[in-house]
């Protein structure tokens, strides 16, 4: 049998499972089975709850697969491959849960918990009287009308500035939106640039642009999408660094006590600290370390996850992994143990309950527990 321990073959069938395989990766899992004399696929029981579901979670991925080979140029022996792999899955499935639910041992009574949600779409809404309007209620309304900017909100979760003065008006009064832990937020300002704002960030804005500069400030994370315009620069300001934005799609990430990070998604940005200016192409990350500033080659899938509904993790350490999850399930974190330099790697969808997080995550070899509104952690 190919000497592959437990946990890379469990790493393999959830990834496998979530649609992240490489080629060699399927090659890999494929070729476990094959010498494996029938022994059942560990699948992880929070991405189903029946027999039904897993195989209709399986044809999905053979589906894929299927579609996948008609457009990519990959070599025919692996795309039948892959494509074997995932029928062989099938197969074994219900072997798997026959061993699963039909064993002799006695069943243990589990303590009933209450259920730890996932986040929101909700924000707090600061006007500049110091009005503070609350953005969870998911209703289309106006929540604040004058000469010079109407504010309202859409069904959806987003909240739009539409200016109404004269575009000669100077820079006008600052508002704030706040998504308090646990929540996140869409916001069209005034000149219809889009932001989307993560858990535990705080964006400070103005009701209308001056007539020759756009300015923010961010404290946590964000994803822009800027509105053109040659006239009226954008810069976000976060945590002692200046981004010029000339147009285009990029991830702010710039949470207090952790270092900037600033993704380019697309077009053009210039980040400027420590005295230093660097400018971004698509695909590059700028990210502050020991006081330097540094660009590199950016993880486009990890820089956009948090917005498309996911949590990934790339050899992460693992406290800055579990401070993401933190800020989402708006729980405490209990570290036992001092090997603070273990990673983490994987693909998980943030609509998952707490208690999937944490079935997830043991399933990833991170021993952890859930206990009412606390995560406690082995490391």
């Amino acid at each position: 049998m190919v000497d592959h321990n437990q946990f890379r073959i469990k790493q393999l069938a959830y990834k496998w499972l979530q649609g992240t395989c490489t080629p060699e990766e399927e090659a890999e899992l494929q070729q476990w089975y094959e010498t494996s004399n029938g022994e059942p696929l560990p699948i992880p029981e929070e991405l189903a709850t029946d027999e039904q579901q897993l195989k209709e979670l399986l044809f999905l991925n053979i589906k894929q697969e299927i579609q996948a080979s008609k457009i990519k140029r990959i070599p025919q022996w692996m795309k039948l491959g892959g494509i074997a792999a995932a029928l062989a899955l099938l197969f074994i499935l219900p072997l798997y849960l026959v061993k699963r639910t039909t064993g002799d041992s006695p069943q243990v009574a589990v303590k009933t918990q209450q259920q730890v949600h996932p986040g929101i779409k909700a924000a707090v809404l600061t006007l500049a009287d110091g009005t503070k309007i609350d953005l969870s209620a998911h209703q289309k309304s106006v929540l604040h009308q004058d000469e010079q900017v109407k504010v309202v909100t859409t069904a959806s979760g987003t909240v739009q500035y539409q200016f109404t003065a004269s575009k000669n008006t100077a820079a006008s009064r600052t508002n704030t939106i706040e998504t308090p832990i646990g929540t996140e937020y869409t916001i069209i300002l005034a000149d219809g640039s889009k932001v989307w704002l993560n858990a535990g960030s705080v964006l400070t804005f103005p009701e209308s642009f001056a007539s020759n500069s756009r300015e923010v400030k961010l404290s946590g994370e964000a994803y822009f999408e800027v509105s053109h315009d040659s006239k009226r620069p954008f810069y976000v300001r976060s945590n002692e660094q200046t981004i010029r934005v000339f147009g285009t799609h990029f991830n702010v990430s710039s949470y207090p006590n952790e270092n900037n990070k600033t993704t380019l998604i697309a077009g053009s940005v210039q980040v400027s600290q420590f005295g230093k200016s660097k400018m971004l192409k698509p695909g590059q990350a700028a990210f502050t370390t020991g006081g330097n500033l540094i660009v590199a080659e950016a993880n486009i899938e990890e820089a956009m996850a948090w917005k498309n509904g996911f949590f990934y993790f790339e050899s992460t350490p693992i406290k800055d992994a579990l401070a993401a999850i933190k800020r989402w399930y708006n729980v405490d974190i209990v570290y036992k143990g001092t090997n603070e330099k273990r990673e983490l790697t994987g693909k998980i969808k943030r609509n998952s309950t707490a208690q999937q997080l944490v079935e997830t995550l043991n399933f990833l070899d991170i021993k952890c527990r859930l206990q009412n509104n606390k995560i406690e952690v082995e490391l």
